[in-house]
């Protein structure tokens, strides 16, 4: 048996990152399949199966502050996520991290190169390639960040 160095991130993933890199500024960190036991924890009763998924399960990107408190998730999304498995996957994670209260976006490229940022509450889309509404789906990141951030200021005082 041998064991080999594999690349990190795919480059739909880097791609990705390289676009969340412009959207944060100093006051923010971006990391990359982070297992959700590390910036969450259990507090009381979970069903054995989420339980199970929660030890097993990474993200893509976790955006935390300078301080490393976790802002926001965002996953990746492509064709692959649309079997029953990966979508009962996803349910799980939104599950997960819906109860610890770390907002969630999704990213997918559609047709025609537009990039399609969304939550179950809104939706960003816009063109890689003319830059069509870019600075809306930075905003939105930006917005996330922000209110994680100062609901956590919130709770220390």
């Amino acid at each position: 048996m041998s064991v080999k160095v594999k690349r990190l991130v795919n480059p739909y993933e880097e791609r990705m990152l390289e676009f969340l890199e412009t959207c944060i500024n100093n006051d923010y960190k971006i990391h990359t399949q982070v297992s959700l036991c590390q910036f969450c924890e259990l507090n009381g009763y979970l069903d054995s199966d989420l339980k199970r998924f929660f030890f097993s399960s990474n993200v893509d990107a976790l955006i935390t502050t300078n301080s490393y408190n976790p802002c926001l998730v965002v996953e990746f999304q492509s064709s692959y996520h649309d079997s029953p498995e990966a979508k009962e996957r996803d349910r799980k994670k939104a599950t997960l991290l819906s109860l610890a209260g770390v907002p969630f976006l999704y990213s997918r490229i559609q047709d025609f190169g537009l990039l399609s940022l969304y939550s179950p509450h809104e939706e960003v889309v816009f063109n890689l390639f003319t830059g069509e509404k870019r600075d809306n789906a930075k905003n939105l990141i930006r917005k996330y960040c922000e209110l994680s951030t100062f609901a956590q200021i919130q709770l220390t005082h």
